[in-house]
């Protein structure tokens, strides 16, 4: 039962990063602590994995559309990379309830921000 669970979470994840964008960690990390019981270290670590698959075909979709502009995308990705390096590599000295809040935190304000304009 959890390989159904799992795909329905990848499927949601899916639509939700294609259609807006996002990397789809809003769907999946959640999904992968409350349903499939995974450790918020292995859920957000996961998820990174599963997004890279996900981005390739929504990027190359979004380019045919001619939505995409280049020169952000390799500065997006450089500052991307860096801040990636450091924030995996502070991941495994905190806490998971610690983990939990700030990734509550920042998807609520990404939410009021977003939800105000």
């Amino acid at each position: 039962m959890w390989k159904v669970k799992t795909l329905i979470i990848g499927f949601a994840a899916g639509i939700v990063s294609g259609l807006i964008g996002i990397g789809g960690a809003i769907v999946m990390v959640p999904g992968m602590t409350y349903i499939l019981g995974l450790t918020q270290h292995m859920a957000s670590a996961t998820s990174l994995a599963v997004v890279i698959p996900g981005a390739i075909v929504s990027t190359t979709i979004y380019h045919s559309f001619g939505q995409l502009d280049p020169s952000l995308t390799v500065l997006f990705a450089v500052g991307g990379v860096v801040g990636s390096f450091v924030g995996s590599s502070l991941m495994p000295h905190i806490r998971p309830i610690v983990l939990k809040r700030i990734w509550a935190v920042v998807a609520l304000l990404m939410a009021i921000k977003m939800g105000m304009e």
